[in-house]
C-alpha cells in the first residue's frame, strides 16, 4: 500500500538511518504492530 502518510517500517528505517539498534528493538514491535492494525482498519472498512 502507497500512500503519502503512512510507511512500512522498513522504509522509516530507510528513512532514518540516526536510529541505533537498541532504538530499533524498542521501536520495531510497536510500528511492526501499528502496521497490521491499520491493515485490519482498512480490511474492515471494506467489508
Amino acid at each position: 500500500m502507497k500512500t503519502k502518510y503512512y510507511k512500512t517500517w522498513g522504509e522509516y528505517k530507510a528513512e532514518h538511518p540516526e536510529i541505533d539498534e537498541k532504538q530499533e528493538q524498542a521501536m520495531a514491535a510497536k510500528m511492526q504492530d501499528y502496521e497490521e492494525n491499520l491493515f485490519k482498519f482498512i480490511m474492515f472498512l471494506c467489508v
